[in-house]
């Protein structure tokens, strides 16, 4: 082998011996750093596992506070003016209660309530409420105690014995029967009357036409039927009129009032004050013979009244006054 070709083999194979000690050297290091590195990561954990032992429990974030952030109050109409009407206080105070009950964040204290409700007073109401404000009195520390002494002013609704007479004497009239209806269930409320009571009073209330068209029914049990079937009967009992009324081939009947030039006078067919099946006959005016004809507005006190048009009594129509068969003979 030549010499030279020697001293070039030995001499990298001792540069690649040095370049392995080198090796050797940087992994040991490295391994060294990996040992400490887990000694410090068992200390950590330890000192975890105390902290866990040692500390409170952190208690989650509560569902209020998560629903106070993310959810947002709907909107309310706010309520009209309140001037003090006397019996529409509650009714105002009911609408103010249910703006506070859906907007519960708005509205938390009672300052803010009682500077919501004043902001819809005016009139009378405000007024009050300013004489209060300015004297600092103790109810404008306590929502209950302001309404309590707004109550106390305006809150005089019919109720109790006053109610219960209203509504004995309380008659339909010519209105509808829900219109009758709500009035009746208004100070039925009030009254304390138990059902067979109020039963008895809405049938007495009826009017007599409607009271003759629900013989042909068979009598409700209670209230609310009584109630439903007045109105069904009712609104077809009216409905029937408007075609009577307005139908091409039942036009209502004519006549002149007797002993005048006017303009004739509409008598519907249908009507319990004319007779039926026909045109009235040139009769004097009711119970005005030889004197002034009946005046409008009396006219219509006697038909809301049911009274008879002719002598004014009650518990008969015209067609079967026995004071016009007297004046008036059959010809």
């Amino acid at each position: 082998m030549n010499p030279a070709d020697l001293d070039s083999f030995c001499h990298a194979i001792t540069q690649q011996g040095k370049t392995l000690g080198q090796h050797k050297t940087a992994l040991q290091e490295i391994a060294g750093a990996i040992q400490k590195l887990s000694a410090s990561l068992t200390q950590i954990q330890d000192q975890l596992s105390l902290l866990a032992i040692h500390s409170p429990p952190v208690s989650p974030i509560s569902p209020a506070v998560s629903d106070a952030v993310s959810f947002r109050e709907p909107k309310v109409p706010t309520p009209d003016k309140y001037e003090g009407d006397l019996g529409r206080c509650r009714s105002f105070l009911m609408q103010c209660g249910l703006v506070f009950d859906l907007q519960p964040h708005s509205y938390a204290t009672d300052k803010a309530r009682i500077a919501f409700v004043i902001e819809l007073l005016c009139g009378r109401a405000l007024e009050w409420a300013s004489a209060v404000w300015e004297r600092q009195e103790t109810c404008m520390a306590s929502y209950q105690e302001f309404t309590g002494e707004m109550r106390r002013l305006f809150d005089h609704p019919v109720r109790g014995k006053d109610a219960a007479k209203r509504l004995f004497t309380l008659r339909q009239g010519a209105r509808s029967v829900a219109d009758f209806m709500i009035e009746f269930r208004t100070l039925s409320v009030e009254s304390g009357w138990n059902e067979e009571s109020l039963q008895a009073a809405f049938y007495q209330g009826l009017s007599e036409q409607l009271k003759d068209e629900l013989i042909s029914y068979p009598e409700p049990s209670d209230l609310d039927s009584l109630v439903t079937l007045s109105i069904r009967v009712d609104n077809r009992v009216r409905e029937r009129r408007r075609q009577k009324q307005w139908g091409p081939s039942n036009q209502s009947a004519t006549r002149l009032p007797f002993g005048s030039g006017s303009e004739p006078e509409r008598i519907d067919r249908y009507s319990p004050h004319g007779i039926s099946g026909g045109v009235l006959p040139p009769d004097p005016e009711p119970m005005q013979v030889g004197r002034h004809r009946l005046t409008k507005e009396e006219r219509q006190r006697r038909r809301e009244t049911n009274s008879c048009l002719y002598c004014g009594s009650s518990g008969h129509y015209i067609s079967a006054c026995p004071q016009r068969s007297l004046n008036c003979p059959a010809r």
